[in-house]
């Protein structure tokens, strides 16, 4: 794995570009993988999950100019996305969103900045597991549906919440 310490900032008018492109991917994947949670609940979590990086991907570029680089994409996402919301007004106001969403989610009960990062860590590992390890006895469909619905409704719905309206 390739670490990086510093990331290639945009220039306006890339920004724009690079920015429109996520915030379309993130809500196109959320409507795609809402659509296949019955027939496809596998994909609908592969989904769930590019839904969650390309919004972190939006953010990055939306208030900091990053770009991700497409080598190692998910990994360089993350070390970026945790180093960005360490700085204390990005934590402050993270928490301030998470006790907004409190009521409707129950994962932000206590509410931690470094949640955001799990989050979006579980959910990777989630589309990992979907996309390589899933083998053909895999149980009834339905338990997958109901496995899709719960990761889409208590990991990804609540991580697009706070990120929508970060905006520091």
């Amino acid at each position: 794995m390739v670490i990086l310490t510093k990331w290639d900032l945009m220039d306006i008018t890339e920004k724009e570009v690079y920015v429109e492109w996520h915030d379309y991917a993130y809500k196109d994947d959320l409507r795609a993988a809402e659509l296949l949670l019955e027939k496809h609940p596998r994909n609908a979590i592969v989904l769930g999950y590019y839904a969650m990086h390309n919004m972190a991907k939006k953010y990055l570029g939306e208030v900091f100019s990053i770009k991700i680089p497409q080598e190692d994409t998910h990994s360089a996402t993350l070390q970026a996305f945790k180093e960005k919301i360490t700085r204390e007004v990005t934590r402050t106001r993270i928490i301030e969103l998470m006790n907004k969403a409190e009521e409707e989610f129950e994962i932000f009960s206590t509410p931690k900045p470094d949640l955001l990062v799990t989050m979006l860590r579980h959910g990777r590992s989630e589309r990992v597991a979907q996309s390589y390890y899933q083998s053909q006895q895999e149980a009834a469909r339905l338990v997958q549906s109901i496995k899709a619905r719960q990761f889409l409704d208590t990991i990804v719905k609540p991580f697009l919440q706070i990120m929508e309206e970060l905006d520091v």
